[in-house]
């Protein structure tokens, strides 16, 4: 029997004070406890993935692949434990039958974890609608917007959500109203701003269009399983976000094509498009790219008239930037925005 490569053990120690950190004690104890498991399943499950590198996300692939696995009802001894099938989320509890799965589904988790990593995250239109708002305001144009790695397409839909906040008067030093988008919707960031952007402006989507590498159709019972695998099983309210993102992605459309960005950018960057304003934009994408595709990227953008909005870690942070311009921060599912 193999033993787990220290390199992998190393990431799945790292990324379970990641998820612990960020409210998933499910994940946090169970990657633990994969990382010690030095010649048991888990060395056999992740044998050969030692060649990727940390930022590829072997740790969440493989909780990902068990996690679709519960949602499909493949793994009866672990639903008493997973809160996204109605389970307790006792994590000690869960390591044994976890365990179990890694060896008897080895296979067909083994097949999942070579998937790229593909979280698309809803919360992170709470982050970005302050840079959207804000090319709206400055050119009073319609918007264009353009999404790198869109998965499925999701955050393309961030006009059609609703966001809330406390009222100006409420928060130190935070402009804005109480909320912005339709009040009906399906989808709901409540308390997701410690100092929200400016709420009191209006903007128009006029075009949605995305791609990715390998794109997910979110409106496919596959594709709605596959996204809700990479959401951890123990954070319901991520869970309920997705949900209803899908249920309004079938409602509105938004292309996401199979494509590499910098092709895409080049492409659509091409020619210039009048009476609109175009904005490109991304989320925790740029770590998945290499050094030629990101010098294309900034190429391509630098060389069009176009705003650039992303959301990226930095130094233990996620900054939201317009050009170079410093908007923001948030947590890295778009929670505790505040805003500059």
């Amino acid at each position: 029997m193999p033993a787990l490569n220290e390199v992998v053990a190393g990431w799945l120690r790292w990324q379970a004070a990641a998820c612990a950190q960020m409210g998933s004690p499910l994940y946090g104890s169970l990657l633990e406890s994969a990382a010690a498991d030095q010649t048991g399943a888990t060395a056999e499950a992740l044998a050969g993935f030692e060649t990727e590198t940390r930022s590829a996300a072997v740790g969440l692939r493989l909780m990902a692949a068990v996690h679709r696995l519960v949602l499909e009802g493949r793994l009866p001894a672990l639903e008493p434990h997973y809160p996204s099938v109605g389970g307790d989320g006792n994590a000690s509890a869960a390591w044994p039958a976890f365990r179990e799965a890694l060896g008897e589904q080895r296979t067909e988790i083994r097949r999942l974890v070579e998937r790229g990593c593909q979280t698309n995250e809803v919360g992170r239109s709470a982050a970005l609608l302050g840079g959207f708002l804000e090319v709206a305001h400055r050119t009073g144009l319609p918007l264009r917007i353009l999404e790198v790695g869109a998965s499925a397409g999701l955050n393309l839909r961030w006009d059609r959500y609703r966001y809330e906040s406390a009222k100006s008067d409420e928060v130190d030093g935070g402009p804005g109203g109480a909320g912005w988008g339709d009040e009906n919707s399906a989808v709901r960031f409540v308390h997701f701003f410690d100092v929200p952007p400016p709420l009191d402006r209006s903007a128009e989507v006029v075009e949605r269009k995305g791609c990715d590498l390998e794109p997910i159709d979110g409106t496919t019972d596959d594709g709605a399983l596959s996204l809700r695998s990479f959401i951890w099983a123990d954070q319901l309210g991520r869970l309920s976000r997705l949900d209803g993102a899908i249920s309004i992605a079938h409602e509105v459309p938004a292309e996401v094509e199979r494509m590499d960005a910098a092709s895409f950018l080049e492409r659509e960057l091409g020619e210039p498009r009048h009476g609109m304003a175009t904005v490109v934009f991304h989320s925790v994408f740029m770590q998945y790219v290499d050094d030629d595709q990101r010098a294309r990227i900034n190429r391509a953008i630098d060389e069009a008239s176009v705003y650039y909005l992303r959301m990226e870690p930095d130094q233990g942070v996620f900054e939201i930037r317009l050009g170079e311009e410093l908007l923001g921060t948030s947590g890295p599912h778009g929670t505790g925005v505040r805003w500059f």
